[in-house]
C-alpha cells in the first residue's frame, strides 16, 4: 500500500458508484479515461468508484468489466492508476489491487511541481456517518430501493442539501456540504498541503481556506462530469465534455 506519490499530471474523479441503478457514469467516464491516458495524465478514482451498498448485481456485471479493461489499457500506456477507497466500496479494499490495474490506498499525499496535494474520500468528516454509522448504513440501503423506484429522488435530495447549506449561519465552503468538510480541509492544510481534494458529498466546487490553501471536490459522476486536473502543482476544477 502506498500513501505518497509524485505525479506531474494527474486527474482526480470521484463517486462513480458503478453498480448503482442510478449511476450512468460509465457512459462518460470510459471516454474520459481514454482521453486522460492520451493526454499523459495519471488517474485517481477518489472513492466510491464501485457501489456495494446500493448495488445491482446485473448493473455491476455490466459496468465494471469495461472500466477495468480501460484502466488496464491506461496502465499499458505507462500511466498510473490510483484508487482511494470510500465508504461505499471499502469492503473491496483488499481485492481491488489484486485485480492488477490500480494501486489502492486510504488516502494519497501527492507531490506535483513545488506543491503538496492531499486526496482522500472524506467520509470520515461526515458528522452523520461518524456519529451514527449503523443508521447511516441502514438508510443507505433503504435509499437504494427508492432509487430503483425513481432515480430522480436523488436529485431532489441533492437540491435540498444545496438549499440547506445556503441557510446555514456558518459558511459551508462548497454549496451543499456540511461545514465540517471545509473545517477538515482547513486542518489538513495546516500540515503543509497547498490543496485538499475530497469526494463523498457529491457536490462539486472549490473554496479558499484561511491558511491560503484551496479545497476542491469534483462531485459525483452520477450528477455531473467534473474532475480535478493537477499539472506541475497547478490544481483546477474542470468539467469533461465530449
Amino acid at each position: 500500500m502506498i500513501t505518497s506519490i509524485r505525479s506531474e499530471k494527474l486527474v482526480v474523479i470521484s463517486d462513480l458508484h458503478l453498480g448503482n441503478p442510478f449511476s450512468d457514469a460509465k457512459r462518460m467516464v470510459i471516454p474520459f479515461i481514454k482521453w486522460a491516458a492520451n493526454q499523459g495524465y495519471d488517474i485517481c478514482i477518489n472513492g466510491d468508484g464501485l457501489e456495494i451498498a446500493q448495488s445491482s448485481f446485473n448493473k455491476i456485471a455490466f459496468d465494471v468489466p469495461e472500466l477495468f479493461r480501460t484502466l488496464g489499457d491506461m496502465r499499458r500506456k505507462g500511466r498510473e492508476v490510483y484508487y482511494v477507497t470510500g465508504n461505499h466500496d471499502i469492503a473491496l479494499e483488499h481485492f481491488l489491487e489484486d485485480w492488477g490495474v490500480m494501486k489502492v490506498s486510504p488516502f494519497l499525499n501527492v507531490r506535483s511541481g513545488p506543491h503538496r496535494i492531499r486526496i482522500e474520500h472524506g467520509h470520515i468528516y461526515d458528522p452523520f456517518f461518524v456519529k451514527y454509522p449503523r443508521l447511516y448504513e441502514a438508510l443507505t440501503h433503504i435509499g437504494g430501493y427508492f432509487l430503483k423506484i425513481n432515480p430522480k429522488i436523488y436529485k431532489v435530495w441533492i437540491n435540498f442539501e444545496s438549499l440547506l447549506s445556503r441557510l446555514r449561519a456558518r459558511k459551508t465552503g462548497i454549496i451543499g456540504e456540511h461545514p465540517h468538510f471545509k473545517e477538515a480541509a482547513e486542518e489538513i492544510s495546516r500540515r503543509g498541503f497547498d490543496a485538499i481534494v475530497f469526494g463523498h458529498t457529491h457536490h462539486a466546487g472549490e473554496a479558499e481556506l484561511e491558511s491560503g490553501a484551496r479545497y476542491y471536490n469534483p462531485g459525483s459522476w452520477m450528477l455531473s462530469s467534473h474532475y480535478i486536473a493537477i499539472e506541475s502543482g497547478s490544481v483546477r476544477l474542470m468539467e469533461w465534455r465530449t
